[in-house]
């Protein structure tokens, strides 16, 4: 899979990864699938094509591992399935028809879906997904003549698996 974001945008995804929970994750989804709308407008408007179809595609991955995610149980799975669905079928047609008005009506749907996820990710008590990871404290320091930067892991715990 190619990776489409810059460097910063990817390492900051991927420290938010490591400490979110269930409804985190689904919030940080949503921001990956802004960040490539986003990311595709600005192809668009460069006339870069292959970019912009690359960009959506990477988006409709993430819509796909969201629909593979639902949990049929919950009544609203189903309501959230046919969000996903119309939300996929958006951006195929925003790739075919290279139309910004289209991209902006996947935004917005993405936006609501992403505000009412991070309410409910706000009152989610169940922790980190991932265990045993690096808790990152970054701070800067002015040295002689330059900016120093620090980080301390205040777990002092031995990350990876554990035999």
């Amino acid at each position: 899979m190619e990776i489409c974001m810059d460097r910063d945008k990817l390492q900051e995804f991927t420290r938010r990864v490591t400490q979110a929970s269930r409804t985190e994750l689904i919030v940080i989804m949503y921001d990956v699938i802004l960040e490539d709308t986003a990311a595709a407008r600005r192809a668009l408007e460069r006339d870069d094509t292959a970019e912009y179809e690359r960009e959506l595609k990477h988006a409709g991955r993430f819509v796909n591992e969201l629909m593979g995610a639902l949990d049929y149980r919950y009544g609203i799975s189903r309501e959230l399935l046919s969000l996903y669905s119309y939300l996929n079928k958006t951006l195929i047609r925003a790739r075919m028809c290279r139309e910004i008005v289209l991209l902006e009506t996947a935004d917005a749907m993405v936006q609501k879906l992403r505000d009412a996820f991070a309410q409910v990710s706000e009152q989610d008590t169940s922790g980190p997904m991932m265990r045993n990871t690096e808790q990152v404290y970054v701070g800067l320091t002015y040295g002689r003549g330059s900016l120093n930067e620090s980080y301390l892991d205040p777990s002092g715990a031995k990350r990876g698996f554990m035999a």
